[in-house]
C-alpha cells in the first residue's frame, strides 16, 4: 500500500503534467460533415473564445490547434460586436460563404465579403 507522501508526490506529478500540456483545443473552430469532411471553420482571437462559441455550437463543430482551411476555399472577414473582434471564415467553395452570409445574426457584420482563396 503505497504511502501517503508518495501519492501526494504523485498527485502533484500528475498536477505538474497536465499544466505543462498546451490547450490543445486551440482557437480553430471547425464545422464538419457526417463524413468528417470540414464545412466551415472560424478563426477565433483565443481558445477560450472558441471553446465558448463550441458550448453553443452544432455537434459537428470542434475547437482544434490546427486549421482545415486547407480544404475551403472561400472566406469572408466576419465583425462579432460585442466584443467587436474580427474573425476570419472559411467555406469549401464560393457559393458556400455567400449562401452562409446572406442572413447575419444580430452582432455579426461582413466586413470583407467572400473571396475565392
Amino acid at each position: 500500500m503505497p504511502s501517503l507522501s508518495s501519492l501526494f508526490v504523485l498527485s502533484i506529478l500528475v498536477l505538474a503534467g497536465c499544466a505543462a500540456q498546451p490547450n490543445a483545443a486551440g482557437r480553430h473552430l471547425v464545422y464538419r460533415d457526417a463524413s468528417g469532411t470540414p464545412t466551415m471553420q472560424f478563426d477565433y482571437p483565443s481558445a477560450e473564445f472558441c471553446q465558448k462559441v463550441e458550448a453553443i455550437a452544432s455537434r459537428g463543430a470542434h475547437c482544434q490547434s490546427h486549421s482545415a482551411d486547407e480544404q475551403l476555399q472561400a472566406r469572408a472577414t466576419l465583425r462579432y460586436d460585442p466584443p467587436g473582434m474580427l474573425v476570419e471564415g472559411h467555406y469549401p467553395d464560393l457559393g458556400r460563404c455567400q449562401s452562409a452570409n446572406s442572413k447575419m445574426a444580430p452582432g455579426v457584420e461582413i466586413v470583407n465579403p467572400c473571396s475565392a482563396k
